[in-house]
C-alpha cells in the first residue's frame, strides 16, 4: 500500500526503482497534472493511494477511508475508471469536493471486490451496456 499525501511524496515515489515504471509514470502525470494544470494541492484537494497485490481489507478501507471492500464495502460512486494495461485507475469525489485517486495493480492477487469492480467495469463497458 502506498499513500501519496504531498509533492514530496510524489517525487519519493517515481525515484523509487523498485516500483513499476508503469506504475511511477502515472503517478507523475497525475502529480504533475493536480500540481500544474488544476492549480490543486496533494493533501488539501487531492490524494493518491495505490493497491497492491496482498494488500488486506483493513489496510485498503483505512487508505481510501471509506469501505471500499469487505464486509461492509458498498461499490463507490466513482467519477473516473481507466485501465492503464496493469494499473486499473479510479478517480472518487468526496462531498467536499476532494479527489481520490486510487491505482489499483491488474492482478489476480488483489483483493478479489477491487480486482471485481475495475474488470466488471469494463466487462460491462465491452458487452455494450
Amino acid at each position: 500500500m502506498i499513500c501519496i499525501n504531498t509533492l514530496a511524496d510524489v517525487a519519493g515515489v517515481i525515484s523509487d526503482p523498485d516500483l513499476d515504471d508503469d506504475l511511477r509514470t502515472l503517478i507523475a502525470q497525475r502529480g504533475w497534472q493536480i500540481y500544474a494544470d488544476r492549480q490543486l494541492h496533494l493533501s488539501k484537494d487531492t490524494r493518491i493511494v495505490v493497491i497492491e497485490a496482498g494488500d488486506t481489507p483493513e489496510v485498503i478501507n483505512f487508505a481510501v477511508q471509506f469501505a471500499l471492500t469487505g464486509d461492509d464495502a458498498e461499490e463507490p460512486n466513482y467519477d473516473r475508471l481507466e485501465d492503464h494495461e496493469g494499473w486499473f485507475e479510479i478517480v472518487v469525489t468526496d462531498r467536499a469536493g476532494r479527489d481520490l485517486i486510487i491505482f489499483a495493480e491488474d492482478s489476480c492477487a488483489v483483493d478479489l471486490a477491487v480486482h471485481w469492480l475495475c474488470l466488471s467495469h469494463f466487462w460491462i463497458e465491452v458487452a455494450g451496456r
